[in-house]
């Protein structure tokens, strides 16, 4: 599943590139039905390990959730484009 995506971000003025690498993703829709036994089976749930072949301890926890939060968009479109094409 070893995906890489390269990340962009502007960091003290200058462009940042974050190389990361898709270690393994889990994702599931939610049902939204008021019989669902937890948030997860209503909301759905994902998870995603990552890894970077920059450094990345210069970044905030804020910056690190928008760069997951971007991650998971792209991997999951993805994902969908191979459902689609497979």
């Amino acid at each position: 599943m070893a995906r890489t995506y390269e990340y962009w971000m502007v960091k003290d003025g200058e462009d940042v590139s974050i190389n990361l690498t898709v270690v393994s993703f889990s994702g599931s829709k939610g049902t939204f039905s008021s019989q669902a036994a937890d948030p997860d089976e209503y909301y759905g749930g994902c998870e995603i390990e990552w890894k970077a072949e920059e450094d990345t301890s210069h970044m905030t926890e804020g910056e690190i959730s928008s760069m997951e939060e971007w991650l998971v968009n792209e991997h999951s479109e993805y994902l969908a484009d191979q459902d689609y094409f497979d």
